[in-house]
């Protein structure tokens, strides 16, 4: 039997500049052995934004049965009208604000990169727009009274993009692939309670756990499956540049950091899509992204511009020719930072930095009041596991230089206070291509700098591999930990040995109820492990919580076929494969 937290641990250790050197190296023809000499030479990291980490994105609270009660939604039940002649063709323009740097499933963090990601591959399983299940490759599934068994039948008639059948091989060949810690992969968390895959027929996939998994249904079974001989044959490093999947879509043409444009599927299991193309182009300035909205130069910004625009084009919507959908976002805007570092691992400094931060004024100057502050880990909006009653942290600063002085960090001649010939000071890396993560890093900084710690910015478009290395000391995220996909483990963020442990926070008490959560199918049991999972986040403070964001995404009104926007509950699924292939342009 595999070792869970074996492989955990491995993810602690991805190799983030050398892939990000090897897919340029695929890309652009380079062998191998001529790159060798740079990927020793160059420390750069995979590019860091909203991650979908936890759940690649936000979370909207829903009503959590017990996974033998979920009902997925199958597209077969309700077929669709014959469309139009006219509903086929034209582009749709989509717009992302980083490089997308790689086209592997395992690489499906940022938002805009598993955009373009899911264009291309589906999952068994798809979580929808109103959080709802979705049947995609798999038609149905069972699990056995015990949970320690996933059978699941696979959808016939699918192909590849290269005309090649998918079967239950490729499924197994997929997940074996997230589990070898050799591969080191960062989806291999969501897999951690696998004990092993079998496929006893084409169609039919069987998934032996080593302990049961609450979170299997959302979580491990909506990672997207790769073509296993296509992916055999070029590896990790060739098949980012090279994908092929089951999507509505393929890939046509890649530049990491100026587009990506995927082209209709004629064979497509649920027929060809409307569309003939989808370009996701890379517009890293939101000023800009406003003006090709404004202008009609792109029908939709996945990223969402800046805070002021946003609001102004929702309220503006008709009269700019648009639809505008609002909802809130339950991925946590945080600063996570390095625990094991000697000025970040006392929790009284960490709690003295939440009294010290006015986060109702950062709100209200940065988002203008469009965000709801943290409380913990998982946003109010979740109300099936949301928990109140929690330590909080109003802005005193009196408290804080109270609790800092109380563990003697003394206040040096610069204001800098300083224990045993450690300094409060450190390094904060803000994502570029984001216009309101600078402001509010300024902010935090100031309020920082009242109670005796010194924070310098250090702006950079790629973040996440320094700090899920450790060799950073602090960043500003917006990622999950837990209620991803309605499902509110955590693991992967909160425990010891999580793969998006960017924070290097352990406790054991924690480890052992992120552990038991999973285990629980019970929903009752289940909030109150997480009521207590979220009442030590808040007591720990592994990263400064600070808010969730209210969200708005703008589409051109010539996009037809999206749900209608009082509909939406995570605004993210609608750049998905299942919404996408049946949107059409309406000239």
């Amino acid at each position: 039997m595999r070792d869970p937290k074996e492989l955990a641990q491995a993810l602690n250790a991805v190799p983030m500049s050398r892939r990000y050197l090897l897919q340029r190296a695929a890309l652009l023809g380079v062998s191998m052995p001529i790159f060798g000499s740079l990927i020793a030479a160059c420390e750069t990291d995979d590019d860091d934004d909203d991650v979908a980490v936890d759940d690649t994105d936000d979370v909207d609270p829903v009503d959590e049965p017990d996974d033998d009660d979920e009902e997925p939604v199958d597209d077969d039940d309700e077929p669709a009208d014959e469309p139009e002649d006219d509903q086929y063709g034209g582009r749709l323009v989509l717009m992302g604000h980083h490089p997308i740097e790689t086209l592997h499933p395992d690489d499906d963090g940022p938002t805009v990169t598993w955009t373009a990601i899911n264009l291309i591959h589906e999952p068994l399983i798809e979580v929808d727009h109103t959080y709802d299940l979705e049947m995609l490759l798999a038609t149905d599934y069972e699990i056995s009274d015990d949970g320690m068994t996933y059978t699941l039948t696979l959808r016939e008639g699918v192909v590849f993009h290269d005309g090649e059948p998918f079967t239950s091989e490729d499924v197994k060949f997929t997940y074996d692939w997230f589990m070898d810690p050799d591969n080191a992969a960062l989806t291999a968390a969501e897999f951690i309670s696998v004990d092993s895959v079998e496929a006893p027929d084409d169609h039919t996939i069987v998934l032996n756990m080593a302990e049961p998994d609450a979170s299997m249904l959302r979580r491990g079974l909506t990672s997207m499956i790769v073509a296993s001989h296509h992916h055999e044959e070029l590896g990790y490093e060739g098949y980012s540049a090279d994908p092929i999947g089951t999507g509505p879509f393929q890939l046509l043409e890649w530049d990491p950091d100026d587009h990506t444009l995927v082209g209709a599927f004629e064979d497509h299991w649920d027929g060809r899509p409307y569309l003939d193309e989808v370009n996701l182009r890379i517009v890293p300035e939101g000023s800009v992204r406003v003006l090709e909205l404004e202008t009609g130069g792109a029908d939709s910004s996945i990223w969402m511009v800046g805070v002021d625009d946003a609001l102004r084009m929702h309220e503006q919507a008709d009269e700019l020719g648009i639809m505008s959908v609002e909802t809130i976002r339950s991925t946590l805007n945080h600063f996570p930072m390095n625990n094991t570092r000697p000025y970040f691992e006392e929790k009284e400094v960490r709690q003295a930095m939440m009294y010290a931060i006015d986060r109702d004024q950062v709100i209200e100057s940065v988002f203008a009041g469009a965000a709801v502050k943290a409380t913990a880990n998982i946003a109010p909006k979740i109300e099936e596991y949301y928990e109140p009653d929690v330590r909080d942290y109003p802005f005193d600063p009196d408290q804080a230089i109270a609790l800092l002085e109380e563990a003697g960090w003394v206040e040096g001649d610069d204001g800098v206070r300083e224990k045993d010939g450690v300094r409060l000071e450190w390094e904060c890396m803000v994502i570029t291509g984001d216009e309101a993560r600078r402001p509010q890093a300024e902010m935090v900084t100031e309020f920082l700098s009242q109670v005796g710690m010194n924070m310098q910015i250090m702006e950079n478009p790629q973040t996440s591999g320094p700090m899920r290395e450790g060799t950073a000391d602090m960043a500003l995220y917006n990622w999950g930990y837990g209620g991803g996909s309605g499902e509110p483990d955590a693991r992967v963020t909160l425990h010891t040995d999580g793969g998006n442990n960017f924070n290097h926070y352990s406790n054991p008490e924690m480890d052992e109820l992120l552990e038991a959560g999973v285990r629980e199918a019970d929903p009752d049991a289940r909030r109150e492990i997480y009521s207590e999972v979220q009442k030590i986040f808040a007591e720990d403070v592994p990263c400064i919580f600070f808010s969730h964001w209210e969200w708005y995404n703008q589409w051109n009104l010539r996009v037809q076929g999206l749900p209608a926007a009082e509909e939406v509950q995570w605004g993210h699924q609608l750049y998905r494969s299942g919404i996408l292939r049946n949107v059409w342009i309406e000239e």
